[in-house]
């Protein structure tokens, strides 16, 4: 990575939930209008933050469980 892409690296505090909620919209609308192109765009984007947010999730749970056992958890 370039110092410029870490820079601007996103975070999502929150998860990826907003983004799982847009795609699956932009999926509908595609399947709704027969765009192939769209739907498969869509799908796309949605496989990769649906993964992004099982991922935030796991990690969420963890640091949780983590806490409540009294471990120190990086990143906190």
């Amino acid at each position: 990575m370039t110092k410029a892409s870490t820079f601007y690296k996103r975070s999502y505090t929150n998860g990826y939930e907003a983004k799982v909620e847009y795609w699956t919209m932009e999926l509908a609308v595609a399947t709704k209008y027969e765009s192939t192109d769209k739907m498969l765009h869509a799908k796309k984007k949605l496989d990769y933050f649906t993964q992004k947010q099982i991922e935030y999730l796991n990690k969420k749970h963890h640091n949780l469980l983590a806490e409540r056992v009294g471990v120190q958890v990086k990143g906190i």
